[in-house]
């Protein structure tokens, strides 16, 4: 296993380098002849390569080189619009055993099982009764909205934990959804403390929640990829999320033989869900009508865009301007600059 990585890179040298594949797109050259462009990830970055030569995906699959699968490839470094630009010169298979692969898997900064910790311990915290924080029980005859949150935490835990946060665009890895959900739920905590009005409870529990249907919108692989389930193409995950609030809510209420959770704070917590996207051209079921729905969606847009500029700025080079990156704004026009402050 070659460990060369590609911030080690420089440029008008070649490397072998052992990477994961993540997307092998088949595209033309202007003359018409195929090539492929693969995505590639070390483990902690990723990036684009070209692999020329009449090369099409299908020569690639009947060597065993697909996505999500491991390689040795020869990577040539040139300079293109003031960027690392990476050619395949030469690519093989690559046999690695299960902590070789999981290197190059890429992963959140923190363990994924520490950040369904920390998302767990700010719901019980949003509460004003006193909750045991040394385990994520909560009582039997609690019907709260911490007590709805933590019970529909736990019964998905490992789902969350493993699951993306998307095919594409942001928080697209292994954990990706509790690492978004985590970093979301620390600033809705914040803003909690700079605008007092804010319903925390309702607040705190609508952040834990609102990307819980991702976990049967999208079946992520034990590599990371993500691709979307029969539902999440039909449904789409804040369907499904309020639909899981309402499982939830029946299985009590029939457990218990009488109503439980408070309809009121049940239906708030539903429209947090309904409306985290803002507006219904982003995939809004409604639009936001209540300040904590507000706050939500914010939270959400900034988390999301943050994590664009990071993963752009990892790849850039000091006083460098990315690529257009799509989705960050004005229909994908936007650039990312990394600073020279050195």
């Amino acid at each position: 296993m070659y460990t060369v990585r590609f911030n080690d890179t420089e440029v008008n040298n070649s490397y072998w380098m052992t990477l994961l594949i993540t997307a092998i797109e088949q595209r033309q050259t202007k003359k018409g002849d195929p090539y492929v462009r693969l995505t590639l990830s070390d483990g902690k970055v990723e990036a684009t390569a070209n692999l020329f030569n009449n090369t099409t995906k299908e020569d690639l699959e009947e060597r065993g080189i697909i996505v999500y699968s491991a390689v040795d490839c020869n990577l040539r470094v040139s300079l293109y619009n003031e960027q690392k630009n990476y050619t395949v010169d030469a690519i093989d298979p690559a046999t690695l055993n299960q902590d070789e692969m999981s290197k190059l898997i890429k992963m959140p900064p923190k363990k994924p099982e520490d950040l369904f910790i920390n998302i767990c311990r700010k719901v019980k915290s949003a509460s004003s009764r006193t909750y045991d924080m040394t385990n994520m029980r909560v009582p039997d005859d609690d019907y709260s909205l911490i007590a709805l949150t933590m019970r529909l935490l736990m019964a998905n835990s490992k789902a969350i934990i493993m699951s993306s946060a998307a095919k594409a665009m942001h928080h697209n890895l292994y954990g990706g959804l509790v690492y978004h959900t985590s970093r979301m739920v620390d600033m809705a905590e914040a803003a909690c403390s700079v605008y007092p009005a804010l319903n925390k409870e309702l607040l705190i529990c609508g952040t834990a929640l609102h990307d819980i249907g991702k976990i049967r919108e999208l079946e992520t692989s034990p590599n990371g990829g993500a691709s979307y389930t029969v539902d999440g193409r039909l449904f789409g995950h804040s369907l499904i999320g309020i639909e899981m609030i309402d499982s939830e809510v029946i299985r009590a209420d029939t457990l218990a033989g009488h109503e439980t959770y408070n309809r009121e704070e049940v239906r708030l917590l539903k429209h947090l869900i309904a409306s985290h996207h803002g507006i219904q051209e982003w995939g809004a079921i409604q639009v936001p009508a209540i300040p904590e729905a507000m706050t939500l969606h914010n939270i959400d847009m900034i988390d999301s865009r943050m994590y664009m500029y990071e993963e752009s700025q990892s790849t850039l080079a000091a006083g460098k301007l990315s690529d257009p990156v799509f989705g960050i704004a004005g229909e994908g026009k936007a650039t990312v600059y990394k600073p020279d402050l050195n």
